[in-house]
């Protein structure tokens, strides 16, 4: 297992893609370059997820994949995942799943960019980004410690542009600005803005890429891991 500090690279656009990545705790973002040279970040990866898949495509790694929290990483060879899923069709099943899984949301995230505005796609990515906290509270502060420019490269837009956003929900009583500019949604009033086709639509895709696995994914189901550390 491998202990990783905020900050560090776990792996770079070009680097051989030979194993996958399997993270235990911490919080790591993969992050691509736009055409204009800004940052953007794909996926956020939580415990229990796993990463790096561009193994099983016997290339290169097509993205940065950065730790944001201390992490505890484990590291697989490709080709002793194939060897234990291939034994496993319980966890090739779920392996497939995630995966088919990560191709929805990016289609969905796809189809809201051409046809959405920026305040809704905004609206959709803070709710998602609390859909986990177990809480009954109506006004929610973002995890992490999410500024303007971080949500700037999880929507592929530029800062200027999530900060005008944030003032229209802002103006609207959907969102606050808590201490230390912590930013707090009112998840009612935010899924009677969005509607509830798009609030069931985007959370549900959103919180996939945002949010830990649910009850009955990879994390609930630690062959993979067990069997690599023995």
């Amino acid at each position: 297992m491998r202990q990783i500090s905020p900050g560090t690279q776990i792996f770079w656009p070009g680097e051989p893609a030979h194993n996958l990545f399997f993270l235990a705790t911490g919080l790591v973002k993969l992050t691509d370059v736009s055409i204009m040279g800004d940052e953007m970040i794909v996926r956020l990866y939580h415990p229990g997820e796993i990463f790096g898949e561009s193994c099983f495509l016997q290339g290169a790694q097509l993205h940065c994949a950065t730790a944001l929290e201390q992490s505890e990483v484990l590291e697989l060879p490709a080709r002793q995942v194939i060897e234990q899923v291939l034994g496993r069709p319980d966890t090739l099943l779920e392996l497939l799943g995630e995966l088919c899984g990560r191709l929805a949301v990016t289609d969905g995230e796809f189809q809201a960019f051409v046809s959405e505005t920026v305040v809704v796609r905004l609206g959709s990515r803070l709710l998602a980004l609390v859909a986990t906290l177990e809480t009954q509270n109506d006004w929610l502060d973002l995890p992490h410690g999410f500024r303007h420019l971080e949500l700037a490269q999880m929507m592929g837009v530029q800062r200027e542009t999530v900060t005008r956003a944030l003032a229209n929900l802002r103006r609207l009583g959907l969102v606050a600005t808590a201490g230390r500019g912590t930013i707090r949604i009112h998840r009612a009033k935010m899924r009677r803005f969005l509607g509830e086709d798009i609030t069931e639509r985007r959370i549900g895709q959103q919180a996939v890429a945002s949010s830990p696995p649910r009850d009955g994914a990879l994390k609930h189901n630690p062959q993979i891991p067990a069997t690599a550390s023995s």
